[in-house]
């Protein structure tokens, strides 16, 4: 009975900790490979969008700046970050609810689930400290935006107070007009050096 019970231990072990391992790794290959696609076609000159798609450019197509870049592997870093996150939970639950199958079925005794239990908990209060922080940086990125806005709006309002201040205080002078002079023109002189 304990030998049986080892070899699922083992297979269960097999199939939650290293299946998705080999699979992660096949795939963040393959994530990593359409990352680098999807940013070479973001940085894409007028060009060559309109080499690919057999058009015009457009007048304003703006290739994306080094910051466009970094946004987008936050993105994909986040995503990543999220699917492990799912994958973890999903796995912690189908391990608890694997040891109450075993404790219902009387293969192990009732404290085989408080293990398992404890990792979910732990791996869920684990997620609401993350959702939190998330939250905290989301609302601290969204106040500094406000602040740089208001910033610029501040900046360009005294920029318009200057030029009416100067405007009003220009003084304008008038030039006294000259009297006309005679232009000299070496082509007309008839005394050129060379004749």
């Amino acid at each position: 009975m304990s030998s049986a019970l080892l070899y699922l231990a083992i297979v269960a072990v097999w199939g939650i900790v290293l299946v998705p391992m080999w699979l992660r790794r096949d795939g963040s290959r393959t994530r990593q490979r359409r990352f680098d696609e999807d940013i070479d076609t973001l940085t894409e000159s007028p060009a060559e969008v309109a080499d690919n798609v057999d058009e015009a450019p457009p007048e304003d197509h703006p290739v994306p700046a080094p910051q466009a870049r970094q946004a987008a592997r936050r993105r994909a870093s986040r995503a990543a970050v999220i699917a492990r996150r799912r994958r973890r939970t999903v796995g912690l639950l189908l391990l608890v609810l694997t040891a109450v199958a075993t404790v219902v079925a009387g293969v192990t005794p009732w404290w085989f689930i408080a293990p398992p239990s404890v990792l979910l908990v732990g791996h869920l209060t684990l997620l609401r400290i993350a959702f939190k922080v998330d939250a905290e940086r989301r609302r601290a990125r969204h106040h500094a935006r406000l602040r740089a806005m208001e910033a610029e709006r501040r900046r360009a309002e005294e920029q318009a107070r200057l030029a009416r201040e100067a405007q009003r205080t220009a003084e304008v002078i008038t030039m006294p007009e000259r009297p006309q002079e005679e232009v000299y023109d070496q082509y007309t002189d008839q005394r050129a050096v060379g004749d």
